[in-house]
Formats: C-alpha cells, structure tokens, sequence
C-alpha cells in the first residue's frame, strides 16, 4: 500500500500570469465601457489574482511544489518539497527518484507489473492526475507505482473520499476524519496556506503540513477497511 498526497500552486511563469489576466472579465451585466472600466479599477488586481490562484486546482496550468508519501500502515509520512530556485521538472525527478528509492528499500518486488503497490489517497483521481500531467507536462514518463488514466477505483488505486461518500459523492478531509475520529491535519491551516509557505520558504512547516495529510488519508482509508480499530460484531 502507497499512500500519498500532493501540494499544488499556480503557474510560476509570467505566461501563466498573462493567461489569469486574459481570462478575468468584468461582471456580465456591466455593459457601458465606463462601468466596466470603473470594475477593473476597483476589483480588476484583485480577480486578476483569485483567478491565478485558482490555476492550483488545474494541472494545465498550475504546478506542484510538493509530494508526501507512506509505504504500508505504520511506516513514517515522508514528504519532498521543492525548492524555491528549482525547476519543476527537476522537482518531479528528485522527488519519483526518492519514492523508488523508497520501493527498493522495500525489497524491489513492486517493480513487477502484478506486485505495484496499491495506492490510495483522498480524492485520488485529482492527485493522480495532476501529477500525470504534470509528468507529462515536463516530458517525464508517469512513474509506474501511478495508476493509469482508465485505472479502475478498487481495483487499481483506493480513494477515501469516494469510499466514505460513495460514486461521485464529496467529503474534504477535514470532515472525513471529524466524522472518524481522527486527528484533523488541517487545524493548523489548509490548503490555502501553501503557496504562501512555498512562497516564502517555510518549506519545513510545508513539508509537516503535506506529511499529516499522508497520515491522515492512511488512517481513514485503514479504519473503513477494517483494517483498524474496527469491532466486528
């Protein structure tokens, strides 16, 4: 079993700026050039940036700053994040490196196309595929551990959050783990908080912050799958 976890942010590029601007529009029902001229002036910068925020929920645009993982149920959260003058590319290659590093440590046998460990995560079809994507973004190949597109849930990757909530249901991971009984990992702060923890280098308070939703996510996939601190009655 892999558990994992990503922390996205928007596109870092100056284009990735310009598309924000080019997309943000003044409300449809101001129509004279001096109203809509009078909105940009007012709340203009401010759109502008909610809509480059917004490029963090959006593998076409945004990018990844960090990746937390955990091997079977008790092994500790690691996270790796990038650095600030680092290239994405190379983040992602450092970081799938560290993740088959960790395979190997663990007797290599995954490597076998029937043996892949079986992954799990919250909303599994959003991290796997923005980290596909940004794989294939970067011209690297998807690493094979990664389920792929027409992966199958139960059979090929566990999601928690459609597991508690059913097909096409939603729970964040904070309500899920209230409902649990598990330690909330966002007490502290949520996912709003990463860009500004990249951002200005609290790469270790990231790195915390990216690890407990790997715990997180493990616990409540152990306990719905009776695999923990379940009376079978």
């Amino acid at each position: 079993m892999l558990t994992i976890d990503i922390e996205t942010i928007p596109g870092q590029s100056d284009e990735a700026r310009a598309i924000a601007r080019a997309e943000t529009k003044a409300p449809g029902n101001l129509k004279k050039p001096e109203s809509i001229e009078a909105w940009w002036a007012e709340h203009g910068e401010a759109a502008v940036e909610e809509a480059w925020r917004k490029q963090a929920l959006d593998p076409a645009l945004g990018e990844l700053c960090a990746i937390g993982f955990a091997f079977g149920e008790d092994s500790p959260a690691v996270s790796v994040v990038r650095r600030l003058d680092e290239a994405e590319r190379d983040f992602l290659k450092r970081a799938i490196s560290t993740i088959h590093a960790a395979i190997e440590m663990d007797g290599g046998e995954f490597w076998h196309e029937s043996r892949r460990p079986f992954l799990i995560a919250h909303n599994a079809p959003f991290d796997c595929g923005f980290l596909r994507a940004r794989c294939w973004a970067n011209r690297i190949h998807p690493p094979r551990w990664l389920p792929k597109p027409d992966a199958r849930l139960g059979r090929d990757y566990g999601d928690t959050m459609q597991v508690f909530a059913g097909y096409g249901g939603k729970v964040s991971l904070s309500k899920l783990c209230r409902a649990l009984n598990i330690p909330d990992p966002k007490q502290g702060g949520d996912g709003r908080d990463v860009l500004a923890l990249w951002k200005e280098g609290q790469h270790d308070a990231l790195a915390a912050y990216n690890r407990a939703d790997v715990e997180a996510v493990r616990a409540c996939w152990l306990v719905m799958t009776l695999a923990a601190d379940c009376e079978v009655v």
